[in-house]
């Protein structure tokens, strides 16, 4: 899943009133990979992170992450590759 806007996770996590290490601790990860996410430098994340963050949160998946196009193409080039290093 893609991060829509990290901010946007920023300010809801705030609302609810947790801290990143909280939250983090909620959805079994890290402190530093809510921070990452939050700062845009994460804006890729897994399925069950997005929707773990989300329903912390108490907000729809969608409004905080898109979801990803899965390729099952058999070969894959560079110029199709959609992956981003964090």
């Amino acid at each position: 899943m893609r991060v829509k806007d990290g901010g946007q996770v920023r300010r809801w996590r705030k609302q609810r009133r947790y801290s990143q290490r909280e939250l983090a601790f909620l959805v079994r990860r890290t402190q530093t990979t809510i921070y990452l996410i939050e700062t845009g430098q994460l804006r890729n994340v897994s399925e069950d992170l997005g929707v773990a963050i989300a329903a912390r949160l108490d907000v729809p998946w969608e409004d905080l992450f898109e979801a990803h196009e899965v390729d099952h193409s058999v070969g894959h080039d560079s110029s199709s590759s959609s992956h981003e290093v964090a």
